[in-house]
């Protein structure tokens, strides 16, 4: 039976949260804050992960949607409902071919994600395929104890996901400041600019959290920031 679009999303992230969140309590016998919020963005991440590699692998087939998109309702304006609203079949949802409706429908407010040769193509790709291991790998790192050769120091965890979070705080940024810039917030609705903002919002809070908590393993060697506190 067709869902939601939003509905798949929610179980994507939301389901493997909850088996977390009982995990750590039932670890640690705590339900720490920081380790909730952390764990959520990374949840996230490895979703918007496989909606980026997405961006590249049908990236001609956004781009034909995003020209469809545009002669029906301007440069500027988003679809009413948006594609998050629309009824998708399970084996759609599945796919990944069906998400390219995030890219095509979010270059409404930004062309350069259907445009292949610019940076806000490139750095999201970068992300979707370079991080989605790291964040799987991060996941369960501060969830279990893995097993060798998996398991590495927290010291050594948090000095190579510094490196994971620094790269994402600084695209989103960088990703920022062109939209800016280049004036890609003229003539667009004030909900219109807070879909970028509150999108991209994410990548800066979730990687400066991440940043804090690697720079706790680095001083501390050990995972207690997010196991005890």
């Amino acid at each position: 039976m067709p869902m939601l679009a939003i509905f798949y999303c929610a179980i994507a992230v939301g389901g493997p949260f909850l088996a977390l969140a009982y995990y750590h309590q039932l670890l640690y016998s705590v339900l720490s804050p920081v380790y909730l919020s952390l764990s959520l963005f990374l949840l996230i991440n490895a979703l918007i992960c496989t909606w980026e590699m997405t961006l590249f692998i049908s990236r001609k087939l956004i781009k034909k949607q995003y020209d469809e998109l545009r002669k029906k309702y301007g440069k500027d304006k988003l679809p009413s409902p948006l594609f998050l609203f629309d009824h998708v079949a399970f084996t759609d949802a599945v796919s990944m071919q069906w998400w390219s409706w995030v890219w095509s429908t979010y270059s409404l407010l930004d062309p350069s994600y259907s445009d292949q040769t610019t940076f806000g193509f490139f750095v999201d790709v970068g992300n979707g395929f370079l991080t989605f291991l790291p964040t799987l790998h991060l996941l369960a790192s501060l969830t279990f104890d893995l097993p060798a050769p998996l398991n590495i120091s927290p010291r050594i965890l948090g000095l190579v996901n510094a490196c994971f979070f620094w790269q994402e705080l600084e695209g989103t940024v960088l990703y920022f400041s062109s939209f800016f810039l280049n004036d890609r917030q003229r003539g667009k609705s004030a909900a219109s600019i807070a879909v970028v903002i509150i999108a991209n919002g994410i990548w800066v809070a979730g990687p400066a959290l991440g940043l804090y908590c690697c720079w706790e393993m680095v001083q501390s060697n050990t995972l207690d920031v997010v196991r005890l506190s």
